[in-house]
């Protein structure tokens, strides 16, 4: 893990924390979204964005792309202020997500593996992560 990932880390936890990532809109869902993620369908990912884990209405599908959309300009930002990439500013806030936000019963993927359901103890975070929760 390099030294620059793990400042990255610190940034969006302390952004996370702070809500300068994860701002109203970019966190804001609605019942529906909300609905969907409890039932498993929709999770959240260690990319930083929320995925479709299921079958979901067309509605649900657009809000996620919705969200998405926020995030990455959330993201932007904060990349544009810190020097790094979109990705590092994504990865990083989505291990921090992983480690804090799901709960369980929640689905979430790590990278392009399958989608699993969140239990009672931790998340297993890939390697990247070590320092973020």
């Amino acid at each position: 893990m390099t030294r620059k990932f793990l400042m990255i880390a610190a940034t969006a936890g302390v952004a996370l924390a702070t809500g300068l990532v994860m701002t109203s809109p970019a966190r804001a869902q609605s019942g529906t979204v909300a609905a969907a993620m409890s039932a498993g369908t929709v999770g959240e990912q260690a990319d930083g964005y929320l995925g479709i884990a299921g079958s979901v209405s067309d509605a649900v599908r657009q809000e996620v792309e919705s969200i998405n959309i926020k995030r990455r300009a959330a993201y932007t930002d904060l990349a544009g202020k810190r020097g790094v990439t979109v990705q590092d500013v994504a990865a990083a806030t989505g291990c921090q997500t992983l480690s804090s936000r799901v709960k369980p019963g929640q689905v979430y993927r790590v990278g392009a593996g399958a989608w699993q359901t969140k239990g009672a103890g931790p998340i297993a975070l890939p390697g990247y992560c070590a320092t973020a929760g």
